[in-house]
Order: C-alpha cells, then structure tokens, then sequence
C-alpha cells in the first residue's frame, strides 16, 4: 500500500514510500541466530540474512553480479552471499568487525584438526594451573585488558578463567593461523553476553550485576565452538568456489583499495542509524580483550570517524561550532530539518549534519568503483531528535537523487516499525542507476 511521505520528492508526483511489514525475526539479526555461519558471533543492531536474500531479489541480482556491502558490520551480508555462490567484498571500518568477517568466511580450517584441538584446550584448560587472583595473573604472562574499569565489565573470576583460555587456544594452536583465529572468534561469539557482565538492549551493551550468576567459561566454549564445527563441515560439503572479500576500510575513503575491486552491480548494506549509536561501544570489550585497540582514545578516535559515532572525542568536537553541508545536495534536502534542531540543541544538530555528510560522502567514494547496471539497497531507521522527526528514508533517497550522479530513487519500502516508537520506521531505501 503507498502512502503520502511527509517530505515529497521535488519531481514526484506522489510518494515512493511503501509499508511492507516484515516480522522481526526475518529482518533483524535474530534469523541468523539459528543460521549456518551468521550464528558464530551476533552483533544485535544488524540485519538478517533473510533480508539480505529480500533484498538481492528486489534489486533483481543476476548469475554473476558482485555485491557490495560498505558497511560491513557483522558481514552479514558478505556470508550469505558466500553461502549462495555469489562475490561480495565488504568495507568495514572497525578492526574487531573486519576480523570478525574475515574470519568468518574462511571455510578453510580441516574440522578433524579443529575437534581434536578443542579437546585438547578443554583437557588442558581443567588440568593446567592458573592464577588463584588477579594479583596473581603477571605470574602467568597474563594482563587485564586495558579497558577503563575492567572489574565492572568482568568478574575477577570470570577474566581470570578467560585469560587463561585465551592463552590455551594461542600454545595449542601453535603456527596455525586458521585454527586460532577460529577458537578465538567462538570465545568473541560468547564474551557479550553470556561472560562479561553486561546485557543486549535493543541496540547498546548495558551493566548488569551477575555477582550471584553461575557463568562456566569453558562449557561455554565448547559448547559453542562444538557448532561452529558442525556448521563449517556442513558449508565445505555443500558451499562452491567462490569467497567473499573484506577490506579494512572507511567507506568514505577507499581510494587505496579501489583497484582491488571488480565491477560490482548491486549495493547491500545499512550504516548506522542517527540516533547517536556507537559501534565502537557495542564492541568495546572486544577491541580492548583481543588486542585490537590498548589505549581509550583509539576508541575516540575510530568513532569520530564512523557515521553515525558520537562516543568519546566525537561528542566534544560536536558541542563546537556549526557543521556546514558537504555540498548543495544536502543542503537542499538536509539543512530544513537540520535548522528545527539546532533551535534546541547545537551538538544534535550537528550530529544530524555530519550524519548525512558521511552518507552522502559515501555514495559519491562509489563512484571510485567499477560499477554495471548499479542498483542499491541502504536499510535505514528513522528517528525522532529533540521532537524533530527525522525520515532518514526519504532524506536518503533524495540524496542519491540530488547528487546528479544518476541515481533514481524507485522505492523507500518501511519494514517494520521500530521498538522505540510508533511513528519511527526501518527502510529500505532501493535506488538505481538510470
């Protein structure tokens, strides 16, 4: 059914927004809970691999088109279209997230060396000594992650019997590269929630007390590391040749990859939403526990660079002066809105600018690309700031339009409507290359 949009297009004669309610199980991450591969690691602000096969089908993907995904997150959709024999490079800007992806897609690790060395770790996990204490641990060559306030994200327990996991994993695994990084991608698919002490809202990690908790660190491994064998034998007996590619990468700059990338045909993908979200938090204990940052402010700095970050340094430059428009495109269709908002507050209003200056940003960097028959797929969220509605969907595709890069935006199809309110929606924002 198609509705009137509260912002028209200039040059449409009525609205391309639609309803088309899809349930939450198919579109959001819970449909890969319980799917080959997507169930390794789960990073609950992201889509379902249902939704990726919606959206190949939408956008008319053909025998032999690569896709692209510039917002790679959990790789969702770079692994369901590995699954489904289709090339797919992914940029993704959070080191954690493109290991996690790289990792992930490789099919390659024998399942009986893998077996057998998770019996090995689970025999010399109960058998070998550890430290009695966290004053304990320098004995043992061990180092609480250098995470603000550790004790608050972990159990001493609980870090104690990580530690000293991790450490297993790295002498059983020796030389082996693929075995290590497949044990330590399952401990990072069960170290949020299930060992450290925070909870998944609908979109941040939140502090929980588990002091009375019973959590069984390597039960808990073996448990789901078990899985992730029985899904990597499942995909080498039934999976092809082809592999999907992860690049780390700002999508908004990719000039030093460009020449790596095929012709791609289709774009699926979702970058942040504006409502102040941070990947950088969501995955922080993950950058701080396997080494990917040491210091607090490589944090502020990877989220002053992200769309949509505001931890940290990103919210401190924001409080300061007026973002400009990146260019005439979003200010005619972004400043109106943007101009509501800095009548109640500066820093939102700037935020919501930056936003979609990123946004817009990233479309032009495709062009870098080689491009054929170029159709996308952006999924989106709208969101309510300081009472200002703000209909991301049909400021997007206004965007791709008043680029005059030759983008048609076809179809704003919402979703679903989102949890934290009637009015607010997720999209998909469908436009093509004329």
């Amino acid at each position: 059914m198609k509705t009137q949009s509260l912002l028209q297009f200039d040059d449409s004669p009525a609205s391309v927004v639609e309803y088309n309610d899809i349930p939450a199980k198919l579109a959001t991450f819970k449909s890969g809970l319980a799917a080959l591969v997507h169930r390794w690691f789960r990073l609950t602000p992201s889509y379902g691999p249902d939704l990726v096969q919606t959206m190949l089908e939408k956008l008319e993907h053909r025998a032999g088109e690569r896709v692209l995904d510039p917002f790679s997150g959990a790789s969702t959709t770079s692994i369901e279209c590995q699954l489904l024999g289709i090339k797919c490079y992914g940029f993704e800007i959070n080191p954690f997230l493109h290991w996690i992806g790289k990792t992930s897609m490789n099919w390659g690790p024998d399942c009986g060396i893998l077996s057998a060395a998770l019996s090995e770790i689970n025999r010399n996990f109960k058998e070998m000594s550890k430290a009695s204490s966290v004053d304990d641990l320098a004995k043992f060559g061990h180092e609480i992650p250098p995470i603000h306030n550790p004790h608050r994200w972990w159990r001493n327990d609980v870090i104690i019997d990580l530690l000293h996991l991790r450490s297993i994993i790295d002498q059983v695994c020796g030389d082996d590269d693929g075995a290590r990084n497949f044990f330590r991608l399952a401990l990072a698919g069960v170290l949020v929630p299930d060992l450290t002490n925070v909870t998944l809202g609908k979109l941040q990690l939140h502090f929980i007390d588990r002091s009375a908790h019973e959590i069984d660190v390597i039960s808990t491994f073996v448990r789901h590391t078990s899985k992730m064998i029985e899904d990597l034998q499942a995909v080498q007996e039934n999976s092809g040749d082809i592999r999907s590619e992860i690049f780390h990468v700002d999508s908004t700059d990719i000039e030093s990859i460009a020449s790596s990338i095929e012709p791609i045909s289709c774009v699926i993908t979702s970058p942040p939403y504006p409502n102040r979200y941070s990947y950088v938090w969501n995955t922080r204990p993950h950058l701080y526990f396997f080494d990917f940052i040491k210091l607090a402010k490589e944090a502020s700095a990877l989220d002053l660079k992200t769309i949509g970050g505001t931890w940290g340094t990103a919210t401190s430059i924001l409080q300061k002066g007026i973002v400009a428009p990146i260019n005439d495109a979003v200010d005619r269709v972004v400043s109106p809105v943007v101009h509501e908002i800095r009548q109640k507050d500066n820093l939102m209003a700037n935020y919501v600018l930056k936003y979609f200056n990123l946004l817009a940003k990233q479309i032009l960097e495709l062009e870098r690309l080689p491009q054929e028959n170029m159709r996308c797929a952006y999924v989106v969220g709208n969101s309510r700031t300081k009472e200002i509605y703000i209909e991301t969907d049909v400021l997007l595709g206004r965007i791709f339009e008043e680029l005059n890069i030759g983008y048609e935006t076809r179809l704003i199809d919402r979703i679903r409507r989102r949890n934290s309110g009637k009015d607010l929606h997720e999209s998909i924002v469908y436009a093509w290359k004329k």
